[in-house]
């Protein structure tokens, strides 16, 4: 056999080998962190096939239209990107952050909105950058997120003199809120008064491989390869280094009441990875529940009265 030919045929194999690589760590990044450039811009819900979800973004949206005439539109701007969020205004002297989960716009955030009106807060939804109405090409699994949140913070401070601040994070809604928190703390600034997450990861990464084993892909060393890529992807162009940053190492710095939601059944937020969590975090007023029902992100939804009252007893506990 020509020698040469053996040369060529290894080189073309590798040639493609190396192409289906890139093509698959592209893929990641493509799916994982960037916005579809084709979509009309829309807060409608993204999920139309989940009942389930279709029902809680309903039933935010019903619930928030009985307060249209307490509703403001806000816009804020940050990194050159118009950002946008709704502020219902009770005449409260407190106000909840409702942050919604990856690829949702503010009113899905709506659906979580009820118990913290009940509770003398008024109310703050946003459509992070690259979702919803707002702009933005990446999002970052709430690291530049966090930066957004605190000028929304500053913004309701400074045109209704709120101090006084809840933040409720679904997923990386949770993530955003503990970057935040720890910003403001270097920043001497403490207007976040209490957090609650539900279904917070301790790191991207692992958040990522719970979702290859949900679905059933293992991480083979090709895909274990490919995800390491698509990360300096997203450094490279979300300008983010999801490796170096995580809530779990914001943990040392929370030190206002924290409560931290988690499911059982949730797949992608494990409750051995909660529980490391918990044990990490500083702050003497930390509580952990473990609901017995509900899948990621939507554990209310499977024991509503449960939940409500879990976070009622937070918020009267630590006024």
């Amino acid at each position: 056999m020509n020698i040469s030919l053996i040369i060529y045929a290894v080189i073309f194999l590798a040639a493609v080998c190396l192409l289906l690589f890139l093509l698959l760590a592209l893929l990641i990044f493509l799916n994982t962190t960037c916005r579809n450039p084709f979509k009309k811009r829309t807060r409608e819900c993204t999920r139309k096939k989940d009942e389930l979800q279709i029902s809680m973004f309903s039933e935010g949206v019903s619930w928030s239209q009985k307060f249209k005439d307490k509703t403001e539109q806000l816009n804020i701007k940050n990194d050159g990107l118009n950002l946008y969020g709704e502020y219902i205004n009770f005449g409260f002297d407190k106000c909840a952050v409702i942050l919604q989960g990856r690829s949702e716009s503010l009113l899905y955030s709506y659906y979580f909105a009820d118990v913290y009106a009940k509770n003398e807060h008024n109310i703050l939804v946003v459509d992070v950058r690259s979702h919803g109405l707002s702009d933005g090409k990446y999002q970052t699994g709430g690291i530049k997120e966090s930066d957004d949140l605190i000028l929304w913070i500053k913004l309701i401070n400074e045109r209704f003199n709120i101090t006084n601040f809840t933040v409720h994070g679904i997923c990386i809604g949770g993530a955003t809120a503990v970057y935040a928190y720890s910003k403001f703390k270097n920043e001497g600034c403490g207007f976040v008064k209490r957090i609650v997450t539900d279904g917070l990861y301790k790191n991207y990464y692992e958040f990522f491989k719970a979702h290859s084993k949900a679905l059933k892909a293992p991480m083979l060393p090709v895909v274990y390869t490919a995800t390491l890529a698509a990360f300096f992807l997203i450094f490279i162009f979300a300008k983010v280094r999801p490796f170096k940053e995580s809530p779990l190492k914001c943990m040392k710095d929370i030190d206002i009441p924290i409560l931290f939601i988690c499911g059982l059944l949730d797949k992608f937020s494990i409750k051995p990875n909660s529980e490391e969590l918990f044990e990490a975090c500083a702050s003497q007023f930390k509580e952990i529940c473990f609901f017995p029902k509900g899948r990621h992100s939507y554990v209310r939804a499977s024991q509503r009265a449960e939940y409500d009252e879990l976070i009622a007893k937070f918020l009267q506990k630590h006024r």
